[in-house]
């Protein structure tokens, strides 16, 4: 073998190896009394990877439903399912199965809605690309409150969705730039016809809401700030206590 091909063949292994310790995540531990069970459930035709947190009192607990951003997964969203669940409660982290059909994935969210509702009051929360999928499962079933985690739409379906959404809505927005598609979450916002609020984040970036997050997402998208992830998780969580924990 000549030294060019050894040379590349030793870059492109070096990138292997940096690509794959850059993309690990971990994964706040679970609060106390809270249980993680995975499971694998056939919805909408799709074999799907899913994480149930079980909070500690978990009889008619309230649930919401995460869904994490584009080419991520559920470890991307697992800090959001553990915290949740130790407010209380009962948090469904799926891993979407669609790669860009959003209506599938969105097909998927709402039945993971309709499996685990019960006796519930019930949220969506997304983040990302995973605000999109939320708005379009909650046209195929009905929820009690959505949190948009800096989301972004695509082709307009999630004005689309947004201008049917009859439940309470919150948007927690980082500042404009190309991975929030420079925030063109302002026409979902403008399409909700209903109640609806909206918390921006100063300094905020686009992975800031996401958790746990990776070297690798941050150097694309610019490096995570502790205070500003900390706004994304006390809005997110006061707005869903105060909207599903309330009395009857």
């Amino acid at each position: 073998m000549s030294r060019w091909p050894r040379r590349t063949l030793l870059a492109l292994l070096l990138l292997a190896v940096f690509v794959h310790y850059a993309r690990q995540t971990e994964a706040p531990p679970l609060p106390p009394g809270v249980k993680k069970e995975n499971v694998t459930l056939e919805l909408a035709g799709q074999s799907v990877s899913v994480s149930l947190y079980h909070p500690a009192k978990d009889e008619n607990a309230s649930l919401v439903v995460v869904a994490h951003g584009f080419t991520r997964s559920k470890r991307y969203m697992a800090g959001w399912g553990s915290h949740l669940a130790g407010e209380g409660f009962l948090v469904v982290v799926p891993t979407q199965p669609a790669f860009a059909d959003h209506e599938l994935n969105g097909r998927v969210l709402a039945a993971l809605v309709e499996k685990y509702r019960e006796r519930r009051r019930v949220a969506l929360m997304g983040f990302s690309m995973g605000g999109l999928t939320t708005l379009l499962a909650s046209s195929h079933t009905s929820v009690d409150a959505w949190v948009g985690l800096d989301p972004v739409d695509m082709n307009g379906q999630g004005r689309v969705a947004a201008a049917k959404l009859k439940a309470l809505a919150a948007f927690l927005l980082a500042e404009p730039e190309s991975w929030n598609m420079h925030n063109n979450a302002n026409s979902l916002v403008a399409a909700i016809p209903g109640e609806k609020q909206v918390f921006r984040v100063p300094g905020g970036t686009h992975l800031d809401a996401e958790w746990p997050t990776d070297l690798l997402g941050q150097l694309a998208c610019g490096f995570v700030d502790e205070k500003c992830q900390q706004q994304f998780r006390d809005k997110a969580t006061e707005f869903l206590k105060a909207r599903l924990l309330r009395g009857p």
